[in-house]
């Protein structure tokens, strides 16, 4: 969708004159601390201005020893095209494109067969007292979103450009809309496959802000990391790309062989492979197997926060090293119950029996079951595949049930279907996982499931740190963050103990490196659920001074400038985030409850306007504009206005009722 919105800054030491309005924005304040939190815990590299050598921890692609020639970090990716392109891996390029990975992220244009567009699959669908609807013109698809009044004529009907689907369509597919200037967010609509049917995008429903219903959600460097090729996250910034926002679109063969130009090269050029292995290309069955598991682990070790260490940026990794050398994966650390997170597969694989007690060349691992070559394994082959996978360690030690019994549950005599069941997904709505924890049984017991291990009495625990061996000074400073991540992304307040611990490690961390940025933004947040706003505002300004457009900075600063009653310095912050971030209608929202205290009405009028667009269905965006009518004596446009507020049916709408009626007089 290539809207443009009016940002219009005026000077930023312009005085304004003093007023005062009684605006709730208890839902926008949740989205200006989330979204500051979606860049700090998961965006890319800083790209602001940094002057001043920096020490900076070792890069393990410059000190790479092993026989891999395409580690280092100045080899090139090719991309996928490339390997085709040779000749030698036709069969395996020709089978990857149909499996998911291979189809991860694709044009809308492109999908083939179209999920269908009617009544029977859901389309449309009403939910949250709204319309959604998906069309298809040509090669366009919209995404709407519609409100009707009583009579059924539309109080607002807008609408979002899917322009790419993510998901290989095995459990469903996503959309995303490209923003003017490379922002990328996910629509509110997508497609379940296994439920045939239509509807609100996992998380929507109980989104903390409303307007990703109509805006859509921003999307992190995280996200599209894992279902696209390559895209290069802006410094600084929570969804914004450089264009082309992909380079390569599903996740291609690079990502798990790591860049392909010298490989390519030489196998143009027909150089000889010596002693039977070619290491101009990573080949991850020839690694040790935690460095294999590595080369999965980039995206399905999901956790609870992830973490980049410092100085790394979201494509630095290389496979043939180990991934916490580049982030760091912070787990659930509690007992027990099954985990229903989308990506959890590895943590439950590595608590298994038959994960602990394999070992050397039959070692279990993803690609003990998984060939990432080939596309899913058909039904018909399915309890087949499955079982050989199972006996490749178990011929000798079979199931102690006997095949008679077994057969009266499962009458293919699936291993899978008795050891690693099926369970529904609690946040992602109409589908279904597999349990990999390979759940064991006893004669005439139900299942023994592995429970999950504990933690040091906090709520994340790192994945990849070795039982008994302390925290180093680097993984510690991804503690501290880690512990304010997961309940900041929610807009909720850290616990206290957990940001006293967290400020404990933080302050070593930023003694070492001021310009860490992720860090002193985190101290910020540590100083913020302590109470210390006026502590938490100084070390965001002392951010903001050498990185003037860091997003999460601006709108915390924003937010805390306001709290504090710091309003000319609130409102230049939120007027930066604008600038920075223009489609994000919270950011405009808090713009304008600060314009609108201040009386500076011709100045709030074109943000209102495209609070207005980005989010018409927000009660509190069309207080405003009314407000804004009345003050500026369109008393007839605000009855209008109060009218389409009245066919929203808010719940408190004989409040705004009583409001209008005094505003008005």
């Amino acid at each position: 969708m290539s809207e443009t919105l009016p940002s219009p800054l005026p000077p930023r030491r312009r005085k304004l004159p003093g007023s005062a309005l009684g605006l709730t924005l208890a839902a926008l304040l949740t989205l200006g601390l989330a979204a500051g939190a979606w860049y700090l815990f998961h965006g890319g590299r800083s790209s602001d201005p940094a002057p001043g050598r920096r020490d900076l921890p070792e890069d393990p692609r410059l000190v790479y020893a092993g026989p891999f020639r395409n580690i280092t970090r100045d080899v090139k990716y090719v991309g996928s095209a490339s390997c085709a392109v040779t000749g030698c891996h036709d069969s395996k390029v020709a089978s990857y494109s149909r499996h998911p990975m291979g189809r991860s992220l694709f044009a809308v244009a492109e999908v083939d067969p179209v999920p269908p567009e009617d009544r029977a699959h859901n389309n449309p669908f009403n939910a949250l007292d709204s319309q959604f609807r998906v069309e298809r013109d040509g090669d366009t698809v919209r995404h709407r979103r519609a409100a009707f009044d009583e009579g059924g004529r539309p109080v607002y009907d807008v609408s979002l450009d899917a322009a790419y689907a993510i998901g290989s369509g095995t459990h469903g597919h996503s959309y995303l809309a490209i923003r003017e200037g490379g922002d990328v967010f996910q629509t509110p609509i997508s497609w379940y496959a296994q439920k045939h049917t239509w509807d609100l995008s996992p998380g929507f429903r109980e989104a903390p802000s409303k307007e990703w219903l109509t805006a859509g959600r921003p999307v992190k460097p995280d996200c599209l990391f894992c279902h696209a090729n390559r895209a290069e996250p802006q410094g600084g910034t929570v969804n914004r790309y450089r264009e082309p926002v992909f380079d390569g679109l599903a996740i291609g063969c690079e990502r798990c062989h790591g860049p392909g130009e010298k490989h390519v090269a030489a196998r143009r050029n027909k150089e000889p492979v010596e002693g039977g292995a070619d290491y101009t290309i990573v080949h991850p069955g020839r690694l040790d197997p935690p460095l294999r598991e590595a080369v999965c682990e980039q995206c399905h070790l999901a956790g609870e926060v992830r973490v980049l260490r410092r100085g790394r940026g979201v494509y630095d990794f290389r496979p043939g090293l180990p991934l916490e050398e580049f982030l760091t994966v912070f787990v659930r650390a509690s007992e027990g119950g099954r985990d229903n997170k989308a990506v959890n597969h590895v943590e439950q694989m590595h608590v298994s029996r038959c994960f602990r007690d394999s070992a050397g060349d039959n070692k279990l691992g993803c690609v003990s079951c998984h060939d990432p070559h080939v596309h899913v394994v058909e039904p018909a082959e399915r309890v087949r595949h499955y079982r050989d996978s199972c006996l490749a360690c178990h011929q000798e030690h079979g199931c102690r049930l006997p095949r008679e019994e077994r057969l009266k549950t499962t009458p293919e005599d699936s291993c899978i279907d008795c050891h690693m069941p099926r369970h529904s997904l609690g946040n992602v709505p109409h589908t279904a996982a597999t349990d990999h924890r390979i759940v064991r049984f006893r004669h005439g017991e139900g299942p023994r499931r592995e429970p999950l291990p504990a933690g040091p009495g906090l709520p994340v625990t790192p994945f990849h740190q070795p039982p008994g061996v302390g925290l180093g000074p680097e993984a510690e400073r991804d503690l501290a963050i880690a512990l304010l991540g997961p309940l900041s992304e929610t807009g909720k307040v850290a616990p206290l103990s957990y940001s006293a611990r967290a400020l404990r490690l933080l302050e070593p961390a930023v003694s070492r490196d001021p310009e860490d940025w992720e860090a002193q933004e985190a101290k910020a947040n540590a100083f913020w659920a302590q109470g210390r706003r006026g502590e938490a505002l100084a070390v965001l300004q002392t951010v903001l001074a050498r990185a003037p457009r860091r997003e999460a900075a601006l709108t915390r600063a924003g937010t805390l400038a306001r709290d504090l009653n710091q309003r000319p310095s609130a409102i230049d912050y939120w007027r930066r985030a604008v600038e920075v971030n223009p489609w994000v209608a919270g950011y405009r929202a808090f713009l304008c409850e600060l314009l609108a205290g201040e009386g500076a009405w011709e100045e709030l009028r074109p943000h209102c306007e495209a609070w207005l667009r980005l989010d018409p269905a927000s009660i509190d965006a069309r207080q405003t504009w009314v407000k804004y009518l009345l003050r500026t004596g369109r008393k007839g446009e605000a009855r209008s206005e109060f009218e389409r507020v009245r066919a929203l049916r808010p719940p408190n709408l004989s409040r705004l009722q009583a409001w209008f009626d005094e505003e008005s007089k």
